[in-house]
C-alpha cells in the first residue's frame, strides 16, 4: 500500500498504475517540499488512506541552481535547501507520531555529493551534506522510540534530474552518457531492503550503492 506524493495532480499516475498492476494498492497525494504546511496534510492523508504509516522515503530533490558561486542568487540557494533538507525535515516531523506507533523506517535519499564537493553544485552539495547529518540525528532520536532512519546514496540513476545535469555541462558528472546511468528500479530495490527491518545495522549511516557489502546484503550483483 503506497502513497505517491507529487507536486502536480496526475504526476503519480504511472506509479499508482504500476503498484496496482503488481497486486498492490496506491493512491496519489499532493505534497510540495517547498511548502512546510503541506507536510502535515500529506502525513494525515496517507494515514487516513490506509490506517497507518510504516515507511517514509524522502526522495524529493532539486539540483538547481547550477553554476559558480558568484552566479547564484542567495534566494535560489535557500530554495534548494528548503526542498532538499527542510522539506524532508517537515515531513519526518509530521510523520513522527505515526511512525512511532508502527515502529517505522525512514529512508532519506542522499548522494555522493553528501560527502564530495562538485563544481557548480554548491547548493546541492550543501543540502545533501545537511540531509546526511539530519539522517544521523533522526536515527539518534528515533531509535529509542522504535524509529530507524537510513541515508542511501543510489549512485547515478536515469532520472529527469540527470537530464538537467547533462544539459548543464558544468562538471564531470554532466559529461557522462545516459548509458552510464542505472535504471531507477535498482535503487528502489535497495530502498525497499533498507526499510524492510532486515538492515537496521545500516541505520544512521551513509549507505552507498557501490559498497560491496551493501550490494551483497541487498541481493545486487557485484560491480
Amino acid at each position: 500500500k503506497v502513497c505517491a506524493a507529487v507536486r502536480r495532480k496526475g504526476d503519480g499516475a504511472k506509479t499508482v498504475a504500476a503498484v496496482g498492476a503488481a497486486g498492490g494498492e496506491a493512491r496519489e497525494i499532493l505534497w510540495d517540499a517547498a511548502d512546510n504546511e503541506a507536510a502535515t496534510r500529506a502525513a494525515a492523508e496517507c494515514e487516513s488512506a490506509f490506517g497507518r504509516l510504516d515507511i517514509l522515503v524522502n526522495n524529493a530533490g532539486a539540483i538547481e541552481p547550477i553554476g559558480a558561486i558568484p552566479e547564484i542568487a542567495p534566494e535560489a540557494f535557500a530554495l534548494n535547501l528548503q526542498v532538499n533538507v527542510t522539506g524532508a525535515f517537515a515531513l519526518i516531523r509530521a510523520a513522527w507520531p505515526r511512525l512511532r506507533k508502527s515502529r517505522g523506517r525512514i529512508v532519506n535519499v542522499l548522494s555522493g555529493a553528501s560527502r564530495t564537493a562538485l563544481f557548480g553544485w554548491p547548493a546541492y552539495c550543501a543540502s545533501k551534506a545537511a540531509l546526511l547529518m539530519l539522517t544521523q540525528s533522526v536515527d539518534l532520536e528515533g531509535k529509542p522510540e522504535g524509529i530507524r532512519c537510513f541515508g542511501f546514496a543510489p549512485g547515478l540513476v536515469d532520472s529527469d534530474m540527470q537530464q538537467t545535469i547533462r544539459d548543464s555541462g558544468v562538471n564531470e558528472i554532466s559529461q557522462l552518457p545516459r548509458s552510464a546511468l542505472a535504471p531507477p528500479e535498482v535503487a528502489a530495490g535497495v530502498i525497499a531492503w533498507l526499510a524492510s527491518g532486515a538492515a537496521d545495522d545500516w541505520a544512521g549511516r551513509y549507505s552507498d550503492i557501490r559498497d560491496p557489502d551493501l550490494r551483497k546484503r541487498a541481493g545486487l550483483a557485484a560491480e
